[in-house]
């Protein structure tokens, strides 16, 4: 792929928005340059993503949450990000494969189906994995602090569960960054950490894009 396939991650709160829309602010008016998001990203995987974060949706299974996110997901590589990565394009993705596996998971207490997850995600992604990823880890209580004070509100199936999910969800990301670290090669997708908890926003987007610019 002529192109690099990068992936802001992050829990509730972690500022992963703003640094998206600070991205975009810099990014935006290059043609080389594509932002993208799941589950989302394609007229389909929209659909899907009204679906999934509708909070009228309270008793989806957990099974059913992972069909629906790899089912976003293999629309959104088909449609968006194997065209665009072939065609030399850059894609900044708001969210990948890391959050389904904190979220659906860890979060979800479901460790029972990590087969099944590799299996349907191996699928989804078509052999793609993204050159970099880029995780805000952020303290659960302060996020969702962050996250009620905010122009967002926590108005999603996700963001209004329990502290106790967010705590799980984040271990699930930190697990993924830890084993990156210790098992990475020359083709390992490329883990950032950056600590937000108790940075200002102008200095975790400064990072963020510190890093995404030395990218591409």
């Amino acid at each position: 792929m002529a192109g690099k396939f990068i992936i802001i991650e992050g829990g509730e709160g972690s500022g992963k928005t703003s640094c998206l829309e600070y991205l975009k602010e810099k990014f935006g008016p290059k043609s080389d340059v594509i932002f993208t998001r799941e589950p989302g990203g394609t007229v389909i995987g929209e659909k899907i993503r009204g679906v999934l974060m509708d909070k009228a949706h309270g008793k989806m299974s957990a099974l059913t949450e992972l069909f629906l996110f790899c089912a976003s997901r293999a629309q959104h590589i088909e449609e968006i990000v194997k065209p665009a990565l072939l065609a030399g394009k850059n894609v900044v993705s708001d969210r990948f494969d890391a959050s389904t596996f904190a979220y659906q998971i860890f979060g979800r207490k479901r460790r029972d189906l990590t087969k099944d997850f590799k299996t349907l995600n191996n699928i989804a992604k078509q052999g793609l994995a993204p050159d970099a990823v880029i995780y805000l880890d952020v303290v659960p209580a302060a996020g969702l602090k962050r996250k009620s004070e905010s122009k967002e509100g926590r108005h999603t199936r996700f963001d209004r569960e329990a502290l106790e999910f967010h705590k799980r969800v984040r271990t699930g990301f930190l697990r993924q960054f830890k084993t990156a670290k210790t098992f990475k090669t020359a083709k390992t997708t490329a883990w950032h950490l950056i600590s937000t908890t108790n940075m200002s926003e102008e200095q975790v987007k400064e990072k963020v894009l510190d890093i995404v610019g030395n990218l591409i």
